[in-house]
């Protein structure tokens, strides 16, 4: 499958849910307000951690080995065509990959920061929460000890 068709796919799929979930004059669907039993306001730290794990790690690592690859190949093609303004153009092309895969390295590590940073101030957020409603809890057993 091309870049093309996933685009459209996931277009397609992304205005679907868009579409299915705004239901004005009805109740929320059982389990939340998203439709189809689903909530439509959720944060995982879990998941969180583990996305931002992936980016820094898995993903990063494939896209330098991809990099690598793809440099090694370009240095064969400018020997092979060394003499000819093809190596020269070559030369140029690979130094705009370079730049352009530092660009998306970059952007991955700052990406899975900014999910680790996102983690921490909704916990944060949900524990200051949860404490602003101790007043309103029903003491138990437990409260004094």
């Amino acid at each position: 499958m091309g870049f093309d068709e996933e685009w459209a796919r996931l277009r397609g799929e992304a205005a679907a849910r868009q579409s299915s979930s705004m239901r004005l004059n009805q109740n929320a669907a059982p389990g939340g307000g998203g439709g189809a039993g689903v909530p439509d306001f959720d944060s995982d730290p879990k998941k969180k951690n583990e996305a931002a794990g992936k980016l820094a790690g898995e993903v990063r690592t494939q896209t330098v080995k991809a990099s690598n690859h793809a440099d090694e190949a370009t240095n064969t093609a400018v020997s092979t065509f060394s003499g000819w303004g093809t190596a020269a153009g070559l030369k140029k092309v690979q130094k705009v990959w370079e730049s352009q895969v530092k660009t998306l390295t970059g952007r991955l590590d700052k990406e899975s920061a900014n999910l680790r940073t996102t983690r921490r101030l909704i916990q944060n957020n949900d524990f200051e929460l949860y404490n602003d409603f101790a007043p309103l809890r029903k003491p138990s057993g437990l409260d004094n000890t």
